[in-house]
């Protein structure tokens, strides 16, 4: 059995430099609707459990090969249309979203910075001692998130930050070719003895995409899992 696997959506270009081969080896195929391109492969299913990360790594080298060219709408990872019918309709109905979204988005690319408590500062003696000094910490770091996000207004078109239990997440829009000023601006930022903190990207803006065409990804395609 068969299933049709959706890496990224971008700009029609004929100056890119797509990749050949996809998730296990599999030949990546273009499916272009109007200005829009889709990359795709036709992918057995179900996935091998044995397999899933270094399908997941392939997945996403596929998707970034693109990134590193241009703007792109990644799709979740790992997720299948049941057919080719189903995969032509979802792009056709999404065709002028995803291209409203990757016109607004071309010249971005998203940062993240994560605030957690420090572990090595996380007093384990007894569970009560460190539910209440993670707590503490989680506190801190919601608070500490601010003067981040004050860190890196000057390079940052727009913010987003989500709270977890484990820590905070700061999303950051940051024109493309300035990542390093955004690095600079975040390690400028003396951080709590107690708190540690993780920079990553770039990464496609998926945080930043419009919601109209988030859920479509949710509602229409069938999860891996």
């Amino acid at each position: 059995m068969s299933r049709i696997l959706v890496y990224c959506g971008f700009r029609k270009s004929r100056e890119l430099a797509l990749p050949t081969v996809g998730v296990n080896a599999v030949p990546v195929e273009v499916a272009s609707f109007g200005a829009l391109s889709l990359l795709w492969s036709e992918v057995e299913w179900p996935f091998g459990p044995d397999r899933m990360q270094q399908s997941a790594v392939e997945f996403h080298a596929v998707v970034h090969k693109v990134f590193h060219q241009t703007a792109v709408i990644p799709f979740r990872l790992l997720s299948v249309f049941d057919d080719q019918q189903a995969f032509t309709t979802f792009a056709a109905e999404n065709q002028e979203r995803f291209l409203r979204d990757l016109e607004r988005l071309k010249n971005f690319v998203q940062m993240e910075c994560v605030v957690y408590p420090a572990p090595s500062q996380v007093d384990r003696s007894s569970g009560k001692a460190y539910l209440e000094q993670k707590a503490v910490a989680l506190r801190s770091s919601e608070g500490f998130a601010q003067s981040m996000r004050d860190a890196v207004a000057h390079v940052s078109r727009e913010v987003r930050v989500r709270e977890s239990k484990n820590g905070t997440r700061i999303f950051v829009l940051v024109e493309r070719g300035r990542e390093n000023d955004f690095r600079q601006a975040v390690s400028a930022v003396a951080i709590p003895e107690h708190l540690s903190r993780r920079m990553s990207g770039p990464w496609p803006a998926a945080e930043f995409l419009s919601e109209q065409v988030k859920m479509p990804q949710i509602d229409r395609v069938a999860d891996a899992k």
